[in-house]
């Protein structure tokens, strides 16, 4: 099979064609930057915080959001989360600080164990022991966002890069319908949130309309050192359920992740719009925004007699 666009043999096949890999480095590229530009993600006078797990979408994204920031003169470093995930984390650790040593690109590590105590592992048999009905992924997503969001703002960050492509926003569309969590839909988009307050750092998403297909072809393409193996404890979760039968949908009927993308962006107005509220009050007993007195982080910690909440 060759090119659409030039005719030289293609490396990847897309639902408008196939594409050799000079084509498809650019058709990613201008993807990414469009929705940059068209949703407004971020300006060159922001500092920019790129999540990085260390997989291909987060390196994907700091690749690119790096070039930009260069030509712009503009402030990005890297930050990862180590949950404690012996064999998979640390690897990837190690070769996102090989990826920003090589690039310039300032880095930092913030982990489980020195913010809690504790690695997953060990957080998650304290749950069962205390009959907490949660599994691996939510404790690890709630406390994990906790960590980023704080860490951010400590290094003065004014916008974080999330690496979720559109088979992650596709599958929490879905997530949310299924579970009954219509109100969560009302924060997802390019840029996270219903409402902005000073303690939260903004989650932005350039991949947002890239494929996680498309971006793993990128980061094979561009020669990223990076593990593409999941995290081990994932396939055991719903997410991967879900992940599951919509790629099931997708290879027989292609375009539907796109659609519900698509779809989604329709309303999103009117979700943001419906259930924005005019502030939102600070944890009792960490100082972070919530909703609640006392935000979830704290109250999952509370509920494993790791810290005290009022």
């Amino acid at each position: 099979m060759v090119c659409e666009r030039c005719g030289k043999t293609e490396v990847i096949r897309l639902q408008q064609g196939g594409l050799c890999s000079s084509c498809f480095q650019r058709y990613f590229e201008r993807k990414v930057y469009s929705t940059i530009r068209k949703h407004g993600l971020f300006t060159k006078h922001d500092r920019l915080c790129v999540a990085c797990s260390g997989g291909k979408d987060s390196v994907a994204a700091l690749h690119l959001v790096n070039k930009l920031a260069k030509k712009r003169r503009q402030d990005v470093f890297a930050l990862s989360v180590d949950e404690g995930i012996d064999g998979y984390r640390d690897r990837q650790i190690d070769d996102m600080r090989s990826f920003c040593d090589a690039n310039g690109i300032g880095y930092a590590v913030v982990s489980f164990r020195e913010e809690y105590g504790h690695d997953i592992g060990e957080l998650m048999e304290i749950a069962r022991n205390k009959g907490m009905q949660t599994s691996r992924c939510a404790l690890c997503g709630v406390l994990r966002r906790s960590i980023l969001n704080r860490h951010a703002k400590r290094l003065g960050a004014t916008r974080i890069i999330a690496g979720h492509n559109m088979d992650d926003e596709a599958q929490t569309v879905l997530m949310n319908l299924f579970k009954g969590g219509i109100e969560l839909a009302a924060r997802m988009g390019p840029s996270t949130g219903a409402v902005r307050h000073s303690g939260f750092v903004p989650r932005v998403k350039p991949l947002y309309y890239c494929l996680e297909k498309e971006t793993e072809a990128y980061a094979k393409l561009m020669g990223f050192r990076v593990l593409y193996d999941r995290c081990p404890y994932r396939e055991s979760s719903y997410r991967a359920y879900v992940a599951g039968k919509l790629d099931e949908i997708e290879d027989e009927h292609a375009g539907t992740k796109a659609s519900i993308i698509s779809n989604l962006m329709k309303i999103l107005p009117l979700l943001k719009s419906h259930y924005s509220v005019g502030s939102i009050p600070e944890c009792s007993s960490c100082g972070e925004p919530s909703k609640n007195p006392v935000c979830l982080t704290c109250r999952t910690l509370r509920d494993m007699g790791i810290r005290n909440a009022d």
